[in-house]
Order: structure tokens, then C-alpha cells, then sequence
């Protein structure tokens, strides 16, 4: 990784860590955070770029405050929004809703307690639900 990418992706994560995005990156090395109808990537300081293969998501994210036009074609478009809420508070969880970007699923301390209680262990790295009962063979 270069240091721009490197820069990127930890300013990146700095944005999603409120709302507990999947950040990976892309070929080229940086970030992104894949969702079901589209993708946020990092465009430039303090800018965030909205990208989508659906056409049918291209009205309902211009409608979102703050979102400007980029690139549009035929069947994938690239808009652009500023990072900070200061411009328009709530306008990334909106467009995080809209293209359904993944989360992080984290077990909250209540959730760990009533794992414990049933006796089923949890680490970090491990899978959260074990896979069943084992059959005798």
C-alpha cells in the first residue's frame, strides 16, 4: 500500500466507525464499503463517493440533502457527498440506508451474559453461533 492508501483507509475507517460499516478495499487499495445496492468509496479529503450499478437507486439518493452529481451513464452512476455532518446531518446514515451498507455486527454485553449463561463460548474470531449439535456416527 501506498501512503495516500494508507491515509485513506484510516480516514475512511475514522467516517464508518460511528455507523459500524465493513470497510475493505478495492483492487486498487482503497477503501470502500460494499452494500447490497451500491458502494461508498473514499473520493478525496472530506468527500465521500456514492456509487451504483442500479439506476432505480439514482433518484431516491439525489433526493438526499448534500448529494451532488458526478457521473452518470446508462447503467452505473457516481455521485458525491461531503463526509461531515456539519454540511448535512443524517445525509450518510440516509444514503447508508439506501444502498444497504454492511455493518460490523458487534455482541452487546447483555447478549455476551446470556451466551454465558447457556453455557456457549465466544471469542473474538470465532463464529458467534456454534453449528449444532454433532451426530453420532
Amino acid at each position: 500500500m501506498t501512503g495516500e492508501q494508507r491515509e485513506a483507509l484510516a480516514e475512511f475507517r475514522r467516517l464508518a466507525a460511528p455507523y459500524r460499516w465493513r470497510v475493505t478495499t478495492d483492487a486498487e487499495g482503497f477503501p470502500i464499503a460494499p452494500g447490497g445496492n451500491g458502494q461508498l468509496e473514499w473520493y478525496c479529503d472530506g468527500v465521500v463517493s456514492i456509487y451504483s450499478q442500479k439506476p432505480r437507486m439514482l433518484a431516491p439518493l439525489l433526493r438526499v440533502p448534500g448529494v451532488r452529481r458526478h457521473q452518470i451513464g446508462d447503467k452505473e452512476f457516481r455521485l458525491l457527498l461531503p463526509a461531515s455532518d456539519s454540511h448535512e446531518p443524517g445525509a450518510l446514515r440516509a444514503v447508508s440506508r439506501l444502498l444497504r451498507i454492511r455493518t460490523r455486527r458487534i455482541l452487546s454485553e447483555d447478549h455476551k451474559v446470556r451466551l454465558r449463561l447457556v453455557g456457549r463460548q465466544f471469542r473474538k474470531g470465532s463464529p458467534m453461533w456454534p453449528r449444532g449439535p454433532k451426530r453420532a456416527e
